[in-house]
């Protein structure tokens, strides 16, 4: 049954990220053992975090979300474990010492599907290539 987890992302470290979400999960959660069975997944932002929603309701469409969806993988590339583990340490700085029996493994979502909602009138077309461009912003004046 599909299920939401809170989980601490990271897209590289400060000034170099990359746009693809890493992520750190322990084994002994439930998340990582969904993941085995069916990689799909879908991560949920809000901008009202970073206090820009002008005091607006986080539902309210001039506060803008995003989700990105796609399959979620293990990393086991060399120079992307390396990548990942700068990316995630670098923003979350506990997690190296995280209790190493706990199995952690690093994973990363290949986005597949963008949704943006930044305004009224629906969510706004963006391709996953028009993202990792950084082309957003011509994407949501369509």
């Amino acid at each position: 049954m599909p299920w939401g987890n809170v989980a601490s992302f990271s897209d590289g470290p400060v000034g170099t990220s990359k746009g693809t979400p890493y992520f750190y999960l322990s084994k002994m959660d439930p998340t990582p053992n969904d993941i085995e069975s069916d990689p799909r997944c879908s991560l949920s932002l809000s901008e009202a975090p970073l206090g820009s929603c002008g005091g607006v309701d986080t539902e309210n469409p001039t506060c803008a979300r995003l989700t990105l969806s796609g399959k979620m993988q293990e990393v086991t590339d060399t120079q992307e474990l390396d990548f990942a583990s700068q990316a995630l340490f670098s923003k979350h700085p506990e997690m190296p010492d995280w209790p190493k029996g706990h199995k952690w493994v690093f994973y990363k979502l290949e986005i597949a599907d963008i949704f943006l909602i930044d305004y009224y009138g629906g969510a706004k077309p963006i391709t996953v290539d028009e993202y990792y461009r950084g082309s957003v912003k011509a994407a949501v004046a369509r």
